[in-house]
């Protein structure tokens, strides 16, 4: 009787792990997807560029090289 309750009782608690380690995976793609619909709803409209200087990075506005980028 020891050892029948024994099973059942390490059965019951290797359920509730392996539910528990499903179920943790599958918040972790739901607040992925969260961020991203968040990140596409957000727009790029609304941000002030400056372009800055003569140098190498490339200026979003008119594609000319310039030494820094900034937004406000």
């Amino acid at each position: 009787m020891k050892k029948k309750i024994l099973f059942i009782s390490l059965f019951l608690v290797a359920a509730v792990t392996i539910s528990f380690q499903l179920n943790a995976g599958k918040n972790d793609l739901g607040s992925l997807m969260l961020e991203n619909i968040d990140a596409l709803a957000s727009g790029e409209t609304g941000t002030n560029i400056y372009c800055r200087g003569t140098g190498s990075v490339d200026c979003p506005i008119n594609h000319v090289k310039v030494w820094a980028v900034m937004s406000r």
